[in-house]
Parts: structure tokens; C-alpha cells; sequence
């Protein structure tokens, strides 16, 4: 069966959320991008920012002869290959790599590539790729096979969804990411809230640990892929004065247990750092990132 490109639009939106989980069913791990990613991108800062239409330039689909997808790409920083299938046609990659081109300047182009997909690495590296070796990220996972520990240190108070201000959270995150008095900071307070509008958000899911003060000082969100029972979180931080008191284990772990409790058997974030391995999250997948020379 044969593919043909098109452009995306805002209407196609659930229909590649789809199959970033059908992607995920094929494969039974990520393609390349979550559901919660892809909606992520959309609501948490491109929609709210005015930005959104420009974002959505980045992303090329590729349908087959029934009008489902066959392949997707989309940028995050460095763009990202959607497939469904570990063994893709020579032809559709070259199509993706040449959508790609055109969308960036040469010395702007750099792509995220699946460990081990040799085929994309031959072609990128024929086409005048090099591989960074210091830059590249990854996916990681954890079973939910049993209830996780979830110890609440005297003095803060875990709440969800509504039950904490948008004012706050955004402050919360300002504080984790460690951007306090910048301008990406005056536009988070004045935008913060979009993930709600997320077809996939939950009130439920969206936790926050605060202090006496009312200040958020963790927090994860978790969306759900029923489809392939796991479940994702974005995003997930820990105020940069409150770490290494068990307050970001504890509020994942609170995210883990409530998505066991719905079904889920496992559960995924990323990039790895230290503190995720050290709460039980494993390697997943790998990308490697190439850059036009």
C-alpha cells in the first residue's frame, strides 16, 4: 500500500493522537512522541502564546491509500520521526527527511533518531548528517505492578486540579525549571493553564504538592492512553528550595498509584535523570540527535 504527503491542520489533531497510540500498539513502546506529548506541545504554551499556527507548520503527515497515517513528523527543537513500524520504506524516510530540509536552514536541521533504526541512520548520514555525541534524549518507563509508598512530609498538603490557582502552579513550575525574573517567567504567569483545554487532561491526574504558604513546591500531571493502558507524565517538576526531601517521589508516586488504580500497567515520563532512577523508572527508548553539516 502506498503513502502520499499532506499538510496538516488543526482538524488532524486527534487523528495523529491516535496514531501516536496505535504507533505505541504496533511497537508496544513509544515511536517517538507520547499522546501526552503531542497535546502537551499544543495546550501547555503554543496555543495560549498565539505561537500555534507557526508549530503546526512543522508537522508533515503521510497517509496511506485507506486515509489512515502511516507516518508522522513534528518538532520539539529537533524534529521527530512518528512510525508505526520499526522497518519503514526507504522512500517514505527520504520523504521525511526532504520535508524536514525544507522547513529549516541546513545548519538549523537536527533530527531525533530511534536507537537502532539503521536504515534512517544510513540515509541521514548519506545525506550529510553528523551525529552529536553529547546531545540526546530518551523515554523512560515503570511498572505498575504494585501500590507505591507515598509519604507526605508534615507541613504540605496534596491537591488536584482546580483546587490549586493557575497563578500558582505557574510559579510552581517557574521554580523547578529555575527561570525566576525572565521574560519566558512574565509569560508563563500570563499563560499557564492552557493544558486544561487538553482532550486527554484530568483533574484527577493534574497534582500538586503545596506548602502552609500555598505555594506549589511539586507536581506531576498524568495523561492516559487506554488504548495500550499506560499512562503519561507531563509535566512533573520539583521546586529548586524544596528537592531531596521525598516531595517529587511522592507526588509521582500519588500519579502512579491513582493510574494503577484506573488500569494502567505502566507508566512513562522522561528524559532520565538520577532522582528517576533511583524511584524505579528504566530506559525505554533511546534517540540519538543528527545535525546537517
Amino acid at each position: 500500500m502506498g503513502t502520499r504527503y499532506r499538510d496538516y491542520t488543526s482538524d488532524d489533531m486527534m487523528k495523529v493522537s491516535r496514531f501516536l497510540s496505535h504507533a505505541h500498539s504496533q511497537l508496544n513502546r513509544p515511536s517517538s512522541w507520547t499522546i501526552a506529548r503531542f497535546e502537551f506541545e499544543i495546550f501547555f504554551y503554543q496555543l495560549r502564546a498565539g505561537l500555534l499556527p507557526e508549530w503546526e507548520q512543522n508537522i508533515g503527515l503521510w497517509e496511506r491509500d485507506n486515509g489512515e497515517l502511516a507516518a508522522v513528523v513534528c518538532r520539539d527543537g529537533d524534529f521527530y520521526f512518528q512510525l508505526d513500524t520499526d522497518h519503514p520504506q526507504e522512500e517514505l524516510l527520504c520523504e521525511m527527511l526532504e520535508f524536514i530540509e525544507a522547513k529549516s536552514a541546513p545548519a538549523a536541521v537536527k533530527l531525533a533518531v530511534p536507537k537502532g533504526m539503521s536504515k534512517l541512520e544510513e540515509l541521514v548520514q548519506g545525506r550529510g548528517y553528523v551525529h552529536l555525541p553529547n546531545e540526546s534524549d530518551n523515554i523512560i518507563s515503570i511498572t505498575l505492578e504494585k501500590d507505591f509508598p507515598v509519604n507526605i512530609p508534615v507541613g504540605f498538603l496534596l491537591q488536584c486540579g482546580e483546587e490549586v490557582s493557575d497563578q500558582a502552579k505557574a510559579q510552581g513550575h517557574i521554580m523547578a525549571f529555575n527561570y525566576p525574573g525572565t521574560a519566558h517567567a512574565e509569560q508563563m504567569l500570563r499563560l499557564y493553564g492552557g493544558i486544561r483545554q487538553a482532550p486527554g487532561y484530568r483533574p484527577d491526574l493534574d497534582l500538586s504538592l503545596v506548602n502552609e504558604q500555598g505555594e506549589v513546591v511539586a507536581f506531576c500531571n498524568a495523561f492516559v492512553d487506554e488504548v495500550n493502558r499506560i499512562g503519561i507524565l507531563e509535566p512533573v517538576g520539583t521546586h529548586v528550595d524544596y528537592r531531596l526531601r521525598g516531595l517529587g517521589q511522592a507526588v509521582i508516586y500519588e500519579a502512579l498509584n491513582r493510574l494503577r488504580f484506573l488500569g494502567m500497567v505502566k507508566g512513562y515520563t522522561g528524559p532520565m535523570q538520577p532522582f528517576y532512577q533511583r524511584i524505579g523508572f528504566q530506559m525505554d527508548v533511546e534517540f540519538e540527535v543528527w545535525q546537517k553539516d
